[in-house]
């Protein structure tokens, strides 16, 4: 997705930009009389306010930030009944509009590749999050964990399904949101503390320090009890050290902190498929409200 372009047509819209908002709740009621019953007249300010939550989230380029957002938006927006269909809908109506005042106001900078921009962002960063926002039913702590979800590091909410005693320790299984399985190692007293059993519900936390960074086809066969493979969303280089995003097909994203030669060496760029590994002794297991 071409973040630059989007600004740039955002940009040359300005002392336009409000009329956006009136014109997709007018053609979203022309071309879909049944939206009339959920937002009349009185939610037309809610629904404008929408429209430009659609255009900011295309804009900024920050995924650990937006993803949590949407999905937030999403479960705000349940109890009026909305499926992903109907944000396809908004979708193109919203698109329509765009269109229409950028061919009036900026001609010169509206083209097909601009227009693939705006439609990816609704396809990857709109559209698929605030769908789990509708069709799930976020818990207190679900939405606590969301809400610091980028200020927390890697923290993910899930379920114990194993709880296996060794003479020493404790592997914990814990099933987190999107399907994905983090080990984590512990002490019977720290299962016994913290009440572990099947079902209970718990929090994964990882340090971003703790994961290393291997490509996804380096053949290498590796000991460590997690390993998720992902796409690279953003790397930010640092003097010393350098921030990877990585985003797994679950749509549950990592955060790792690594030597900035290791960034170097491997050549990981955005989008690149990449793997991250961490031990389960490292990964440390809490209950109760919100960790963060």
């Amino acid at each position: 997705m071409n973040t630059e372009l989007i600004r740039q047509s955002w940009e040359k819209l300005a002392g336009k930009q409000e009329i956006l908002g009136p014109a997709f709740y007018e053609r979203l009621l022309e071309e879909y009389p049944k939206y009339t019953s959920i937002f009349p007249n009185t939610m037309s300010r809610k629904v404008e306010k929408l429209v430009r939550t659609f255009a900011l989230v295309a804009i900024v380029d920050e995924p650990e930030v937006v993803h949590p957002h949407m999905v937030r938006l999403g479960d705000k927006y349940r109890s009026f009944k909305l499926i992903a269909e109907d944000l396809l809908n908004f979708k193109q109506v919203f698109m329509d509009i765009l269109a229409e005042v950028c061919k009036k106001t900026c001609p010169e900078i509206w083209n097909d590749n601009y227009a693939k921009a705006w439609e990816e962002a609704f396809d990857i960063h709109i559209i698929p999050y605030m769908t789990q926002g509708l069709e799930h039913n976020l818990t207190p702590s679900e939405k606590m964990r969301i809400i610091n979800q980028q200020m927390t590091g890697n923290q993910l909410v899930g379920t114990v399904i194993s709880l296996k005693q060794e003479s020493l320790f404790v592997e914990v299984i814990l099933k987190v949101t999107g399907g994905d399985q983090i080990a984590s190692i512990i002490t019977p007293h720290g299962v016994s503390k913290l009440g572990l059993s099947i079902g209970t519900q718990a929090y994964a936390i990882i340090k971003p320090t703790h994961l290393m960074l291997m490509h996804a086809d380096s053949g290498l066969q590796v000991s460590a009890r997690n390993h998720f493979c992902g796409k690279t969303i953003k790397v930010t280089m640092g003097s010393i050290n350098a921030k990877v995003m990585l985003e797994l097909k679950s749509g549950n994203i990592f955060q790792a902190v690594v030597p900035q030669e290791m960034v170097t060496e491997l050549d990981i760029k955005n989008g690149e498929q990449v793997c991250c590994i961490f031990r389960a002794i490292d990964v440390i297991i809490a209950v109760g409200k919100d960790p963060s």
